[in-house]
């Protein structure tokens, strides 16, 4: 038993050195999963926006046809106007240029706002535009480095755990499975005492769990948070 005992602290120590290595081993990929969604986030953003642009373009560009094309119905308004040859003809024409100019005035205020409101698109679409590329450039550096990091993190973590099947298997399967269940739950399922407080809760234990613990004659557990305790001395 003191065998078993000895390993469940051994493999406790290990587990607490891998702790932060696996943290930071699932960590690692979700930060970059969630750079990579933002800079698709930005991406979806940008294609709308220049298709925006696009239609404030293509829309510009009827309005300069129609401006066009009414200053071409001035002409022939005019036109009409000088070669009548009766009142009636004369208001006709009067009208008709009158319409144009109308047409023409308006046309031209609309393009003059599509001009400017495509001008001020353009700048911003320029500047986030830039600010995605810097985007994606940062998640490739990011990628590349995580990457990196990852294989570092698990080459340490091989070392760390470097002969825990062996602890393991001097460990009765019941006891593997209470460590391991309390370490899921509390993040450590074994705790070395020096007193008679659990130091994993800092719970006062009982008197004569504590003497049971103390003769190391049998694997005990914290009957608050369920944690293996072992007693320091016992480990030499």
């Amino acid at each position: 038993m003191h065998d078993e005992i000895v390993a469940l602290a051994k493999l406790a120590a290990m587990d607490d050195s891998a702790r932060e290595l696996d943290r930071e081993l699932l960590e690692l990929p979700a930060r970059i999963e969630s750079m990579r969604h933002d800079v698709s986030t930005l991406e979806l953003l940008l294609s709308r926006e220049r298709a925006q642009l696009a239609d404030a373009l293509k829309l510009k560009e009827a309005r300069a046809t129609e401006l066009q094309s009414a200053a071409d119905g001035l002409s022939r308004a005019k036109a009409k106007a000088a070669k009548a040859t009766n009142l009636r003809e004369v208001d006709a024409a009067e009208r008709e240029v009158e319409s144009n100019r109308r047409l023409i005035k308006e046309r031209e205020l609309e393009v003059a706002h599509l001009a400017e409101a495509i001008q001020q698109k353009s700048a911003g679409l320029a500047e986030r535009e830039k600010g995605f590329e810097e985007a994606r450039a940062m998640l490739a550096e990011e990628e590349t480095s995580a990457k990196a990091r990852i294989a570092e993190l698990q080459a340490t973590r091989a070392e760390v755990l470097a002969g825990r099947d062996g602890l393991i298997a001097q460990i009765g399967k019941m006891n593997v499975k209470r460590s391991d269940r309390a370490r899921k739950s509390r993040g450590d399922g074994v705790v070395i005492l020096e007193g008679g407080t659990c130091t994993g809760c800092r719970m006062a234990l009982p008197a004569q769990l504590y003497i049971e613990i103390q003769k190391g004659q049998e694997v005990c557990t914290c009957p608050q948070c369920h944690r293996i305790v072992i007693y320091k001395p016992l480990l030499g």
